[in-house]
């Protein structure tokens, strides 16, 4: 099974050092919302928040945004075989069901996570499609991997061991009983801290330039379930010859 952890997601409300400042008052205010239930967001706080520590690393919720678009509902998730976990700057662990199907409209999403950070679950009575989870990120790893001693554990990072598409096919077990957790920032700026670095074996660059968080996601997808055949199952197709299909002129 593909695990995948958003790490270091810069997803926060706003925190208290500058909820007082006149431009997070007066979004507040058109908000209709007390500044401390509302999402962080460098496109509107981007002023009020130079005056945070580490604040190149924080208010980016897009990130997190169209890295799960990317993930979710796709023929991976709907068969079963991806799990989907947040894991935020202040360390908390947030954990996806597959199920949840997300808003397409960004502002509505801000919404429903502004109602996570403050509640700790979404929705608010019924299963939860979205918690916040009491575990931390060295325990989250070690459940996923499930006290095998062959998982695989990947940390998509800017100086990591270059991996084209074919090396990657490769290192993926081709067994979908075989854990593969992989760690993706998601954050603007800056690189992981130690203690995260540290709890992944294969530290890879998939690409010279930086990757967008989402590209990561998508080709993490399509190398795992090339290699598992894990969405050809769901035709019925695995080891069986495509000569059936249709010639493209």
């Amino acid at each position: 099974m593909l695990h995948v952890i958003l790490l270091e997601c810069a997803i926060e409300l706003i925190p208290r050092e500058i909820r007082s400042v006149k431009q997070i008052q007066q979004y507040a205010y058109r908000r209709k919302k007390p500044a401390g239930d509302i999402l962080l967001d460098q496109t509107h706080h981007g002023t009020a928040m130079l005056r945070l520590p580490s604040h190149t690393r924080r208010g980016r919720p897009d990130i997190t945004f169209l890295s799960l678009m990317s993930l979710l509902e796709t023929p991976l998730c709907k068969s079963g075989y991806l799990s989907v976990h947040l894991h935020l700057q202040d360390g908390r662990i947030i954990e996806v069901s597959p199920t949840i199907r997300l808003p397409r409209n960004y502002e509505r999403f801000v919404g429903l996570m502004e109602q996570l950070l403050a509640k700790g679950r979404v929705p608010l009575r019924g299963s939860p499609l979205m918690r916040v989870v009491d575990i931390t990120l060295p325990a989250l790893i070690d459940g996923l991997s499930a006290e095998q001693d062959n998982v695989l554990t990947v940390l998509a990072v800017e100086d990591g061991w270059p991996t084209s598409i074919s090396d990657l096919l490769d290192l993926v077990p081709q067994s979908s009983d075989v854990p593969v957790i992989v760690g993706i920032g998601a954050f603007p700026h800056g690189d992981f801290s130690s203690s995260v670095r540290e709890l992944f074996h294969h530290h890879l660059s998939f690409d010279p330039e930086v990757m967008m968080a989402w590209h990561v996601c998508a080709e993490i997808l399509w190398v795992y379930s090339m290699k598992t055949g894990a969405v050809a199952k769901r035709f019925g197709t695995v080891n069986k010859r495509n000569d059936h299909l249709p010639d493209i002129a």
